[in-house]
């Protein structure tokens, strides 16, 4: 399994910038060579050897769901299905465009805190694997679209374990200030509509997600531990469950292409919930989305001007915050590389910008590149596989962002 460093993974051979990879080292200009717009460029080379080191942690016996809202492309969704992963979805949406990729009904579970009647007819017609209920009122529109359809739904409880994780508000989601799922003081409601609802429901497992770009595995595995005795709760009421879904949520270092402790992360993770689980007799479930990725897409974009004041410099590139909206409502961090260095002049410290209209619209802020930049050429924008595209929006009317996957084939 091949494990990068920076110096390895992008890399300059003279002025242009290289993406390393198993088989054959990419020159980045090439692929920008002919495009007037921004475009993301996949290589689902990490997206492979993550998946397969995901699974070698939690074992065949465990199911890994790929959570297609951090990256819905077709080829994607296919590259996951082909490598015998499941999938995680938040929409109808997404379960249609995961059956146009060929999942099976079988290996889709349903999570989402506002799953629609129409979404929940189209997950009952033909009844997927999994539903995550986030409410009681949820439950009971469940039972009661699967009683019209004379179905019987298989669901789990998304437990709330109040675990304040170490992540960006707003990407915190197993706190007892947020709207996603239910503590303890739900369960009596809980216990009364899945007897009310017998015949059309069946509590199959518990499943939790605390939050995302988590890099540090304490929290997820307190999680885990505050979640055992809701499971056994249930088991004990008779309703001989059969999965433990523990999220999603590991992380990436963006500053970075330090892999190593990323699948350290994923392999201590594993290794300390695993003999847990175990007493339960349950399966493990799993929901990787950014870990999966993230390191898999290079956002491309080409310079429209350089702008110098008295108080610093821009570079304003044709993609910003309609293309990747990370930055301006996170303040995310993504390195920036240009494709050709300007080694006649030294480094150049600027902030890099997009056309919106927008003072936000900021995809970088003192950025060092190698070199000031010209109109016309190209930078690199970094792991930008995850919640980038399926994010992006029209805003401005401008023109949606392009996807292109590498194929040597």
């Amino acid at each position: 399994m091949w494990i990068g460093s920076v110096s390895e993974r992008f890399y300059y051979k003279g002025e242009d910038l290289f993406l390393a990879r198993s088989s054959q080292d990419l020159e980045l200009k090439k692929f920008a060579d002919g495009h007037e717009q921004a475009f993301y460029l996949y290589d689902l080379e990490p997206f492979e050897e993550r998946a397969q080191h995901y699974i070698s942690c939690f074992g065949p016996e465990a199911r890994i769901h790929y959570a297609m809202k951090a990256n819905s492309h077709p080829e994607i969704l296919k590259r996951a299905r082909d490598l015998g992963l499941g999938v995680d979805l938040v929409s109808g949406g997404e379960l249609q465009k995961a059956l146009n990729a060929g999942f099976s009904r079988e290996q889709m579970i349903f999570s989402g805190v506002g799953k629609s009647k129409k979404d929940l007819e189209l997950a009952l017609q033909d009844p997927i694997s999994q539903i995550n209920v986030e409410s009681p009122m949820e439950l009971d529109r469940i039972g009661e679209i699967a009683k019209s359809l004379k179905k019987c739904a298989r669901v789990a409880f998304r437990y709330n374990p109040n675990v304040n994780a170490d992540t960006h508000p707003y990407i915190r989601t197993g706190f007892k200030e947020n709207k996603f799922g239910m503590d303890e003081s739900f369960l009596p409601e809980l216990t009364d509509l899945l007897k009310r609802h017998g015949e059309n429901v069946r509590l199959v497992g518990l499943t939790l997600h605390i939050g995302s770009q988590l890099l540090n595995v304490d929290s997820s595995v307190e999680a885990v531990e505050k979640t055992i005795p809701v499971y056994r709760y249930f088991n004990d009421l008779g309703h001989k469950l059969e999965s433990f879904d523990v999220g999603g949520g590991l992380g990436i270092d963006y500053h970075s292409d330090n892999y190593e402790s990323e699948f350290q992360r994923v392999e201590e993770f594993a290794r300390r919930v695993r003999p847990q689980l175990k007493s339960l007799g349950c399966r493990i479930f799993a929901e990787p989305g950014r870990f999966l990725v993230a390191r898999s897409g290079i956002l491309l974009a080409q310079v429209e001007y350089i702008k110098k004041t008295a108080y610093k410099n821009f570079v304003i590139l044709n993609t910003g915050m309609h293309h990747l909206m990370r930055p301006s409502l996170y303040k995310a961090y993504h390195r920036i590389l240009p494709l050709k260095k300007r080694a006649e002049s030294s480094s150049f410290l600027c902030d890099v910008v997009g056309p919106v209209c927008e003072s936000s619209d900021v995809l970088g802020y003192d950025v060092s590149l190698e070199g000031e930049p010209q109109q016309g050429d190209w930078l690199a924008i970094l792991d930008t596989g995850a919640y980038g595209a399926v994010m992006a929006s029209s805003y401005n009317s401008f023109s949606r962002e392009l996807e292109v996957c590498i194929d040597l084939t």
